[in-house]
């Protein structure tokens, strides 16, 4: 019998725990109920853990509205509107995003001064790329009451020339998705994670935020969220002005 080579071997068992792990994931997806996502998302922090579950298809609804469903679905990509002075946009973050978010903007030529967020994230880059146009167009940004921003939404917040957060809104970090291959060999799939990160970390610079926010995503998992408090927004420069 033909023993394989270490390099073999070692190729073999990266696979190997990759597809096992991607298993695991699944399976714990498949397995976490839909009512059960951030039933707490909305307590303040002082009531509840700062790093709650996450769930990017679902989100609470506002408890402080009578008569709101206890969840409401996020919509799978994201949704452009124009409300008089504001731009709306709502859903998960999909890959091309962004090119639809410039397309439409060149379409409806809205006459806004600001964005107002309601995202459960999702596409890093894009998220990025979205923050961009919106810096560029000299837009401010705001999470309003009863609305999130969470995983990649936060670095479409940071685009605003201004960012507000307003009481009763909920801004959330994690760990970094950039859709790699899951079978791609560790080495490979870490050089790419770091030059993805190395590009938000400038993206930030660029847009007068503390890095130390990446801290906060880095040590919380894919499947939690870690909910900022208004004061640690306001000392990482996420946010601008005031909440209220």
């Amino acid at each position: 019998m033909r023993l394989l080579s270490s390099p073999q071997r070692a190729i073999r068992a990266v696979l190997l725990s990759q597809v096992l792990m991607a298993g695991l994931i699944v399976g714990l997806d498949l397995w976490r109920a839909p009512g059960s996502a951030a039933p707490g998302l909305y307590a303040p922090p002082a009531q509840g853990p700062n790093v709650r579950p996450y769930r990017p298809d679902l989100r609470p609804a506002d408890p402080a509205r009578p008569g709101a469903p206890a969840m409401r679905q996020m919509p799978e990509r994201l949704q452009f509107d124009v409300e008089d002075d504001r731009i709306r946009i709502i859903g998960q973050i999909a890959p091309g995003d962004a090119d639809r978010f410039v397309e439409w903007l060149d379409r409806a030529r809205p006459v806004a001064v600001q964005v107002a967020l309601d995202s459960s994230g999702g596409s890093v880059s894009d998220a990025v790329a979205i923050g961009r146009t919106i810096r560029g167009a000299a837009l401010t940004t705001r999470v309003e009451d009863g609305a999130v921003c969470l995983s990649a939404c936060p670095y479409i917040l940071a685009g605003g020339t201004e960012r507000r957060v307003e009481t009763g809104g909920v801004v959330g970090v994690h760990q970094h998705y950039f859709g790699q291959n899951t079978f791609l060999p560790a080495f490979m799939a870490v050089s790419d994670l770091q030059r993805a990160q190395a590009g938000v970390m400038e993206y930030l610079v660029q847009m007068g935020v503390d890095l130390r926010l990446m801290t906060h995503a880095l040590r919380t998992p894919p499947a939690e969220i870690n909910v900022l408090e208004p004061d640690l927004m306001a000392e990482l420069r996420l946010t601008t002005t005031a909440e209220g």
